[in-house]
């Protein structure tokens, strides 16, 4: 199996030891720009690398794009052009590659790195809950992870709470409720450190009357560590409520089960940075079951931009 990874930074790291470690039949071709970069992995891991990728025209079975946004069009039209099999793209993914794709699509072949519905709690409640039973649903994500402006593209309109961490809770509830129209009832967005949006909320209703909402904030000075959460109402009147490590059940109003993540048993061939990833990777390298189409993906960028278009928008 031939794999192409674009970028090793965080991302492209994370992705190449977890498959390095999944399958031993691979040969790594690494595309990395930065020389002194290059120089130091070209002593430590067992790849080819190259600067660009003018050289390489023999299709891939799998690329991985881990690079920053801005660049992935680019990327992706040469992976098109050159025929690979699968093509993966880290979020946040947007601007003129959303374009692109649009335009482009080849059905199952291309994937989005929403890696947050491997949770296991996810996985357990998109197994055991019927969609069609939701009442309505609340994502919501809190950190302190803007302290200052950030530079670079994580300062522009391809950053953001929403773009880059609302993203994923949009695509958890698309995950979970399956729904294909989203009419937004209200939003606000608020700068308050960086040039782009910090804290942002929005309703929605759909067209199976499903009430949607979200709450991001990643300038939230009394948390300790970044988490996400899914709060579900049913018809009937039971609740869910999720979040990385347990899935806490209501029954009228009162707890009525716990669930927690050791209680869901998974465990995974590699561990590195959560069950989560190591998961995402066994899905692209077998029959793609739970990682997120580009067709779903797109999805959560109509409902972003319903809000990013919306009027009611506060700057510093």
């Amino acid at each position: 199996m031939k794999i192409l990874i674009y970028g090793f930074g965080r991302m492209g790291l994370t992705h190449f030891s977890i498959l390095n470690t999944l399958n031993d039949d691979i040969t790594f071709t690494v595309v990395e720009p930065n020389k002194v970069l290059r120089k130091i992995l070209n002593k430590n891991i067992d790849a080819k690398f190259y600067a660009d990728d003018s050289s390489l025209n023999t299709p891939y079975d799998i690329t991985l794009i881990t690079t920053p946004p801005f660049i992935h069009s680019k990327l992706l039209q040469n992976c098109i052009k050159r025929g690979d099999k699968k093509v993966f793209i880290e979020k946040p993914f947007g601007g003129h590659t959303n374009i692109y794709l649009k335009e482009n699509m080849r059905g199952n072949d291309i994937f989005i790195g929403y890696v947050l519905r491997f949770n296991p709690c996810i996985q357990w409640i998109k197994q055991n809950l019927d969609s069609k039973k939701i009442k309505s649903i609340h994502g919501q994500y809190l950190s302190n992870t803007i302290e200052k402006k950030p530079k670079g593209w994580r300062n522009s309109t391809y950053s953001g709470v929403l773009n880059e961490m609302g993203s994923h809770i949009l695509d958890l509830i698309q995950f979970l409720i399956k729904e294909s129209k989203y009419d937004l009832i209200s939003s606000n967005i608020k700068s308050i450190v960086t040039d782009v949006d910090d804290i942002v909320e929005a309703k929605f209703k759909t067209d199976n009357k499903i009430d949607v909402s979200i709450y991001l904030n990643w300038v939230k000075k009394d948390v300790r560590k970044p988490i996400f959460s899914i709060e579900i109402e049913l018809i009937d009147g039971q609740k869910f409520f999720i979040d990385q490590q347990q899935i806490k059940i209501y029954k009228n109003d009162r707890i009525e089960k716990i669930i927690s993540v050791t209680d869901l048993k998974t465990q995974v061939p590699y561990y590195l940075r959560g069950v989560d990833f190591t998961n995402q990777m066994i899905d692209l390298l077998g029959e793609t079951k739970s990682i997120a189409s580009v067709e779903q993906a797109l999805k959560v960028n109509n409902i972003m931009n319903q809000i990013y278009n919306h009027e009611n928008i506060t700057r510093r």
